[in-house]
């Protein structure tokens, strides 16, 4: 599993200017809320603002449950640049996770 962080000054419509971009690998034999809130935690160790992330991302739990759960602010998309930025964020998560599987895959070769 990756997760991958994008930090972003966002307007309501456009992504301003990427700060960073972090993706952090995680080997986990069961997935729960438990490490899936220690990985955002994580990935977001830092910095600064507010933790944007899809409602199906934190099993559709309620905001204030999250932000608790994380000790941070939190809220779900309500912009097209906030959509983008997790659009941005799942696209480089994604990549990342092909990234280490097909270097797992060239190490068993050899």
């Amino acid at each position: 599993m990756v997760c991958a962080v994008v930090s972003a000054r966002i307007s309501p419509n456009f992504i301003e200017k990427i700060h960073s971009v972090r993706l952090v690998p995680r080997v986990a034999g069961a997935l729960d809320l438990n490490i899936v809130a220690d990985l955002i935690s994580k990935a977001c160790i830092c910095l600064p603002g507010t933790i944007v992330a899809e409602s199906g991302d934190v099993y559709n739990l309620e905001i204030w449950r999250v932000k608790s759960i994380l000790g941070r602010d939190f809220k779900y998309p309500e912009t097209i640049a906030e959509m983008t930025a997790i659009e941005m964020a799942h696209h480089i998560s994604v990549a990342g996770r092909r990234l280490i599987m097909d270097s797992e895959r060239r190490d068993n070769k050899e």
